[in-house]
């Protein structure tokens, strides 16, 4: 059986900036801050992550208090965002998880989003009832340390042990390259987020796709063809 989890923000769908605005409202709405996210990493990076990096930048205390009350006016802003910005499901998704599917195998998620952020995404975009597992920020403001989380989840549901081998990290940055190395997956690098392929080759994926609409390609790099 092969584990396939996948990103979500420029992987699976874009919310064309719902989440990026969400993050500046917050940081106005919570602290009256004007804050432009100049600086911030924000592609590949886990919402923990953002936050505390937009703290620190504006010499506010990355307690958790402080990080808990961004998260939920952020999460306040993107419900908003998502119900007025339109975004879409990217090309070829649907037609890959109905064949991951059929090919019986097992996907889940490994995403920088706090969950219950990334549930509100996929529903918006009528991906909310395609993975029933997977590692969020939620585990780990560190994005390098989610990807045991949903391999142990992964194994847990469908009572198997994964050889590192036969996992698969699919993102659109190098964070999810590295993230899937971190832990000995191989590593599916799509161009659909805001690197280019030329980009993203530098860092050394497994195997590289401008998208994933070449839904039998993508089957044969996960060894489901």
């Amino acid at each position: 059986m092969k584990l396939l989890l996948f990103d979500i923000d420029g992987t699976l769908l874009t919310t064309d900036g719902a989440g990026r605005v969400a993050m500046r409202q917050a940081a106005k709405d919570l602290f009256g801050l004007d804050e432009d996210l100049t600086g911030i990493t924000i592609a590949g990076n886990t919402d923990g992550g953002i936050v505390r990096e937009v703290l620190v930048k504006n010499n506010l205390p990355a307690t958790d208090e402080n990080i808990r009350l961004y998260v939920e006016a952020y999460f306040a802003r993107l419900a908003i965002n998502l119900s007025t910005i339109p975004g879409a499901v990217l090309p070829g998704i649907n037609d890959l998880l109905d064949a991951i599917d059929a090919n019986s195998g097992a996907k889940g998620l490994l995403t920088g989003n706090i969950e219950r952020g990334a549930r509100l995404k996929l529903k918006t975009h009528g991906l909310g009832d395609r993975f029933e597992f997977g590692a969020f920020a939620d585990d780990s403001f560190n994005r390098n340390d989610l990807g045991p989380y949903a391999k142990a989840r992964a194994e847990a549901k469908y009572s198997h042990f994964f050889k590192p081998g036969d996992v698969f990290v699919i993102g659109d940055t190098p964070r999810d390259i590295a993230c899937g190395k971190a832990f000995g997956a191989r590593t599916v690098a799509v161009a659909t987020g805001h690197y280019r392929a030329d980009d993203l080759a530098g860092f050394e994926p497994d195997y590289l796709f401008e998208d994933l609409s070449p839904t039998d390609e993508v089957l044969r790099a996960f060894g489901l063809q």
